[in-house]
């Protein structure tokens, strides 16, 4: 019903967030104007330049809900530094960064307008800025900018660590992708290592420790699978290394990055009807959380498995026509470029 309130957060996540987001955020969570300003003297006793007068520093707060996108000054530091920005607008922030999210499945053009809503104060000037960052930086693998992607995951640098260890981990995973792409197998290996090493410790939540671990896990083998051909010893390696991911509890993007490795290893060791089989199940693990991208991949293997075989050339077109009309749907150059060569 309009003017209905159900007492439910919004699934949305705002297009942007401005200074009146954050603070009134704060005054809901604290129970007024008057509750945050005097919480703000209590936390800030040993800031020289707060005001006094609770009166004085609510018209301080008031005012920086006016700022929209722009520099929140005096305010604005105290207001992030004593405060930050609210768990559950962080929440998106988050979201937006997180390569096995569903965000990472939208296409690029939606993906580049989110992020830039919020590449600006006040997210800009909190810690939380490290998420975007590391958002674009995916984005911009996907269409192909490595350059500009390393320019992103360093400005992410500087706030990695405070936006916590899940966002840290991030930041390894997508820089090792990036040293990756641009030939520097030497220093992705080294990253991954430091990325395992956090892994071990991390305070993360289940279903982040088994996506990074999964993740971990592929960008691991996808060394000692590529570029073909390799050793038989280096795939069998590979293979041990996706069924040490585990099956429970069951999670769609877990579950397909299992399949599709084993899937991969099994077609290189040249068992191909377990490979078109655990193929088929990445393609239905990834349906079933809605990841589009993970079904290409899996579509284009499948395509790859039955063109080896001369009654199934046909058919294996017609499958990686269908995963290239995906990737299209989905903007992502880099997927297109991959399935075209």
């Amino acid at each position: 019903m309009p003017g209905h309130d159900s007492g439910h957060a919004d699934p949305r996540p705002p297009l942007g967030l401005s200074w009146e987001s954050v603070v009134l955020a704060w005054v809901q969570d604290l129970g007024g104007w008057t509750n945050l300003s005097d919480e703000l003297l209590r936390r800030g006793r040993d800031e020289d330049n707060i005001p006094t007068d609770i009166g004085a520093v609510e018209k301080g707060l008031r005012r920086l809900a006016k700022r929209e996108h722009r520099p929140g000054g005096q305010y604005g530091r105290w207001l992030t530094r004593y405060f930050g920005i609210p768990a559950a607008l962080e929440h998106w922030a988050r979201w937006m960064g997180q390569y096995h999210s569903r965000f990472a499945d939208l296409p690029t053009s939606v993906r580049w307008q989110q992020l830039s809503s919020w590449d600006k104060p006040p997210v800009s000037e909190t810690r939380i800025a490290a998420w975007i960052h590391i958002g674009f930086a995916s984005v911009m693998l996907r269409m192909g900018e490595l350059t500009s992607a390393l320019a992103r995951l360093e400005m992410a640098e500087g706030t990695a660590a405070l936006a916590g260890e899940a966002c840290l981990l991030e930041l390894m995973l997508v820089r090792a992708k990036l040293q990756t792409d641009m030939g520097d197998r030497r220093g992705a290996a080294s990253t991954l290592d430091e990325a395992g090493a956090l892994l071990g410790d991390a305070w993360l939540s289940e279903d982040d420790r088994l996506s990074y671990h999964a993740r971990w896990i592929s960008q691991r083998a996808y060394h000692l699978t590529s570029p073909h051909p390799q050793p038989a010893e280096a795939i069998a390696e590979a293979r041990r290394l996706f069924e040490s991911i585990p099956d429970e509890p069951f999670m769609p993007f877990v579950a397909f990055r299992k399949c599709n490795g084993l899937a991969y290893c099994a077609w290189r060791l040249g068992w191909h009807t377990k490979a078109l089989s655990l193929a088929r199940l990445a393609e239905q693990h990834a349906g079933d959380g809605g990841l589009v991208r993970f079904r290409v991949m899996a579509l284009k293997l499948q395509a790859r498995i039955e063109a080896e075989s001369a009654a199934s050339t046909t058919h294996a077109q017609k499958l990686l026509e269908r995963a290239e009309r995906l990737a299209e749907l989905l903007e992502d150059a880099d997927l297109v470029a991959r399935l075209r060569s």
